[in-house]
């Protein structure tokens, strides 16, 4: 998690540093200057909270991370930040390109991830709980103001266009708040998701829908993973190929039975990357 913590706060200070050097070049452009301010503003925020976080996790050693950051994922975040920076750097200032980047950038994994971080760390900071809606509140400023702009409104019409990754839903089933929130905004934005607290609502769901992949936790109340596989596989035999586990403890006896049963699985901590790639694989494979 410490890793995590420490990526995002460079992550956030670098932003600010971007934002606020663009509220100076577009000072005489009274709606950007604002909008560029605001964003540093509120990275300026975020950063705190995330030195805030740091802070809170040395008092919860035993607090470790779920997720992995893999260099797709760091990309996807980094590469429009520094697209700007370089842009700054150069004096080549294109408008529609540096909010096309701010919007790639913030609509990336990072706020995800920045929030994946307080929803873990909320049991032991209750100061947390009043942060989520900061970013929300972040992200809508962004859309309302590229609405509004005419050089973003090319971009926007092309993404509007643009038709999900797949059609068909996704069940996610965790009975850990933070990475179901997490797994379940992430693959939402390729297309529609479910979410299950634990297998007998989980159960309870596919009985009223078909999903093409269904993303497991192993260890959950009432019914858990492999229990809730039991009963859907009576109804569906080849169901096991829509499946994928995430578990934390995967000992082996658990391991045999994944194996015996030709299962997808994945240990946490995961890479999201990896997930989104099993994900897809198993809906091609099922276009096929």
């Amino acid at each position: 998690m410490q890793e995590i913590i420490e990526w995002l706060i460079g992550i956030e200070d670098l932003a600010g540093e971007i934002y606020t050097d663009l509220a100076t070049i577009f000072s005489t452009d009274e709606s950007l200057h604002n909008f560029v301010s605001r964003l540093a503003n509120d990275e300026t925020m975020h950063f705190h909270f995330m030195s805030s976080a740091l802070a809170c996790l040395h008092d919860s050693p035993g607090l470790a991370a779920e997720i992995l950051l893999d260099q797709q994922t760091i990309a996807n975040v980094e590469t429009p930040l520094k697209r700007i920076q370089t842009a700054i750097n150069t004096g080549k200032i294109d408008r529609q390109l540096i909010l096309e980047s701010i919007y790639e950038s913030e609509h990336s994994e990072w706020n995800e991830i920045f929030l994946y971080v307080i929803n873990a760390l909320k049991a032991n900071c209750p100061r947390f709980n009043l942060i989520g809606p900061s970013i929300q509140n972040h992200l809508r400023t962004i859309a309302d103001f590229l609405e509004n702009r005419p050089e973003a409104k090319e971009f926007l019409a092309k993404l509007e266009d643009l038709s999900p990754v797949w059609e068909e839903k996704v069940l996610v089933m965790d009975d850990y708040p933070p990475i179901l929130e997490l797994v379940s905004s992430l693959l939402s934005k390729d297309g529609a998701v479910d979410t299950a607290k634990h297998g007998k609502e989980a159960l309870e769901k596919t009985l009223r829908q078909y999903y093409s992949v269904i993303i497991s936790d192993i260890d959950m109340p009432i019914m858990d993973g492999l229990e809730f596989y039991e009963k859907l596989k009576n109804d569906h035999g080849d169901v096991g190929r829509r499946f994928i586990f995430i578990s934390g403890s995967l000992n082996q006896e658990t391991l045999a039975y994944l194996k015996r049963e030709k299962l997808n699985y994945m240990a946490k901590p995961f890479q999201l990357k990896d997930l989104r790639q099993a994900v897809h694989r198993i809906i091609d494979r099922n276009t096929l």
